[in-house]
């Protein structure tokens, strides 16, 4: 059966709410409603995000709901995935990071990439059934694409060549929503879904290239790829709900436990059982976080102190020197410079 992660569930239902459908009826389409879609392990039956566009389509009258949704997908909408590949050098590494990760975020499409003729093929191939009941699905799907395409070009202007969906033409009234995301070429009823674009672009050095943080990011990817396919433990599960909560405040026992459904002193005990505590794994998460965050260099230190978790920049600058023999200045200064 193939499933969706919470956090990728989670961007089709606040845009669906966003969009003017009423939260209480988004919610109540989720499988244990608003609080599982805050818990970073938790997995979702993919036909849930087909009811949930569907559903929001009705509520709100907006048949292009599903393209809606993709064009307000970001780098950032995937977690450490997004964050990779927006510091790829290209399109085509991109890409190829978002092939080999997709299952941590869905399973209910898989990417590939052809280049040929000069040209660059991305087809998506459904892991559901049914050509018009994955038509929102797919439309989100591309118009994300898309759309996180022409956030790494920057100023290539529309890449695009043709778009082309399996789905029945949805009539007049949508057209000019395909043509202001894909172009005057767009087709339906095709044999399959595939974004056509030049090749050219696929090898043109992005901006934001930062193969150091592709490298760091990538082994982190890697280990929960291999826990998403034997079962996630208790720690990868800690820690993973840890990285959940940077940014947004001072990660703790009492919020982590709520996350993941125990009381603290059950946590407390379960961790102990397996030979950690809390406070190793919230140390190694503030560990990893703090160096993306230097190595990515868009945040201060005072920012990347509060987003860690620390009550102010000297505890962090503290904590910095102490994993890496330097302060977190100089160490962004040394990556800058080699």
């Amino acid at each position: 059966m193939p499933t969706v992660s919470s956090a990728y569930l989670s961007n089709y239902v606040e845009t669906c709410i966003a969009l003017g459908a009423p939260a209480a009826a988004m919610y109540a389409l989720v499988p244990g409603g608003r609080p599982a879609l805050d818990q970073p392990d938790q997995r979702f039956a993919g036909e849930v995000v087909i009811r949930v566009l569907d559903a929001a389509a009705e509520m709100t009258g907006n048949d292009t709901v599903g393209l809606r949704v993709g064009m307000q997908f970001r780098p950032a909408s995937f977690l450490d995935v997004g964050y990779a590949l927006s510091s790829a050098g290209t399109i085509k590494q991109a890409l190829e990071i978002n092939m080999r990760y997709q299952a941590l975020t869905q399973e209910i499409v898989r990417t590939s990439l052809e280049i040929s003729g000069g040209f660059a093929r991305i087809r998506c191939a459904p892991a559901l059934p049914g050509v018009e009941a994955m038509q929102r699905v797919m439309e989100a799907v591309f118009a994300g694409y898309a759309t996180i395409g022409f956030w790494l070009l920057r100023d290539h202007g529309s890449p695009i060549e043709a778009m082309q969906f399996r789905h029945r033409d949805p009539g007049p009234g949508s057209r000019e929503m395909y043509e202001t995301l894909f172009g005057k070429g767009v087709t339906f009823g095709a044999r399959e879904d595939m974004l056509v674009f030049r090749a050219d672009l696929v090898v043109k050095p992005l901006p934001n290239e930062n193969q150091e943080l592709v490298r760091l990011l990538t082994q982190r990817l890697e280990t929960r790829l291999a826990a998403l396919r034997v079962g996630v433990g208790l720690p990868e599960m800690v820690r993973n709900c840890l990285h959940s909560q940077m940014g947004r405040g001072r990660p703790g026992m009492t919020g982590t436990a709520r996350l993941l459904g125990f009381s603290e002193r059950t946590l407390r005990r379960r961790l102990a059982e397996e030979g950690v505590s809390f406070a190793q794994l919230l140390q190694a998460a503030r560990k990893e976080a703090a160096e993306i965050y230097v190595r990515e260099g868009k945040l201060s230190l005072t920012e990347i102190a509060y987003a860690t978790g620390y009550s102010d920049q000297s505890a962090f600058v503290r904590a910095f020197r102490g994993w890496y023999g330097v302060s977190p200045g100089a160490y962004r200064r040394d990556v800058r410079a080699g």
